[in-house]
């Protein structure tokens, strides 16, 4: 058995309590004393205590990832993960050296390596594994789930769960994107949008359209907390939906990587119409809290392409271009946007919005974190989450 972190270690490092060790040091304490010199400040909502916990015992379970048909390795999907983990932990940790200079720039292999850890985080969770493939949690895919499952002889939701992550672990962004290309070129998105609510496209790759429509239709944001304020991490807030368009959820998705950074995606086309509506078109109805927060995509130096990537002809095109050796050379300049102290408190409201009853609330500094449950409470708003004032008594 072991226990299998969905929010990985290295991002709760960044909220320890006490002095960050290196793994040297970690492990030399270990064989010391038994016990991983590793903690954080863990609100638990059920219980409704406040206290501190290991890192090792908090925003995990056990096998969650466990493969119990690889009888080689029944732990081979979190060792890939843990890969993956390294290489975006790195992207992350380049990010945060850069605060200071309010601009972060990367290639395009490491963004890319950086926007599949972030996707796959977004299923990386409990709940997902059992209702992602459940058609009686997915009304409106139920007979497009049944067939998928059915045609790939996946016995239970768990199974095609994992073998969904399996397939994004075992496949680089640009293939996974060339995947969806190639479904999308023969097929259109709108007949792929309407199949997916009947039963005739089960044998395609459907982990792959679902890839592409979150990474290839959103941009990334890079927001940086007030000066003498955090983000707050929350069970659910690595992969955390906001905003609604036209009613239909997904306007940003929020990535909590630090007490000083939240990683925003925004829906590229919508954003931009919402801003730059066409004289004579309606803009679409946008409910969303961080609407207000305006941030470009970033600015791209095509290095491995002088003439430009192609903007017309087929999706496979283009792919091919980003996939290819000459585009590992381009270059993503990001400004990072420092946020305002009521734009900070704002995402901590969208976390806290979000806190289940069975949840947990994670923090840097009791005192940042007492002043954002206070104007959390003190909103002039609704108040919609009854269960934060508890957590301002107990801090």
């Amino acid at each position: 058995d072991q226990y299998h972190h969905y929010i990985p270690r290295f991002i709760l490092r960044r909220y320890q309590v006490g002095p960050v060790r290196s793994k040297a040091e970690r492990q030399r304490l270990f064989r010391k004393t038994g016990v991983a010199p590793e903690y954080v400040h863990y609100w638990d909502v059920a219980q409704g205590t406040l206290d501190v916990r290991p890192i090792g015992q908090v925003y995990g379970v056990q096998n969650l990832y466990r493969d119990c048909k690889n009888t080689e390795n029944v732990n081979v999907v979190e060792q890939k993960l843990s890969a993956l983990e390294c290489t975006a932990a790195a992207v992350i940790s380049k990010l945060h050296a850069a605060l200071p200079t309010d601009k972060f720039s990367v290639k395009r292999r490491q963004l890319e390596d950086l926007r599949k850890f972030l996707f796959i985080m977004h299923l990386r969770k409990v709940g997902v594994k059992d209702d992602y493939y459940n058609e009686d949690k997915n009304r409106p895919m139920q007979q497009f789930i049944k067939n998928y499952r059915q045609t790939h002889g996946f016995e239970t939701p768990a199974e095609a769960w994992l073998d969904t992550i399996q397939y994004y672990l075992d496949n680089s962004h640009s293939l996974i994107m060339t995947h969806a290309a190639e479904i999308m070129d023969k097929h259109g998105l709108k007949h792929i949008m309407k199949c997916l609510q009947g039963s005739t496209f089960g044998t395609e790759n459907f982990p792959a359209i679902t890839y592409q429509t979150h990474c290839g239709g959103k941009y990334t944001c890079i927001w940086q907390a007030a000066e003498g304020e955090e983000f707050v991490l929350t069970h659910n807030g690595f992969g955390l939906w906001e905003g609604l368009v036209n009613g239909i959820p997904g306007l940003h998705s929020v990535f909590v990587v630090s007490p000083r950074i939240v990683i925003v995606l925004r829906n590229k086309a919508i954003f931009e119409f919402h801003v730059h509506a066409p004289a004579g078109m309606p803009p679409p109805i946008i409910s969303s809290d961080l609407v207000g927060i305006v941030q470009p995509s970033p600015d791209v130096e095509y290095r491995g392409c002088s003439a430009g990537i192609p903007s017309q002809g087929k999706l496979a095109d283009l792919e091919a271009y980003r996939s290819s050796k000459q585009a590992e050379e381009d270059i993503f300049h990001f400004d990072i946007k420092r946020l305002t102290t009521a734009e900070t408190m704002m995402v901590n409201r969208v976390l806290l919005d979000n806190v289940c009853s069975d949840g947990s609330v994670t923090f840097a500094s009791r005192p940042c974190m007492l002043r954002t449950a206070r104007s959390y409470c003190h909103a002039l708003d609704i108040q919609w989450n009854l269960k934060i004032p508890a957590l301002v008594g107990l801090l």
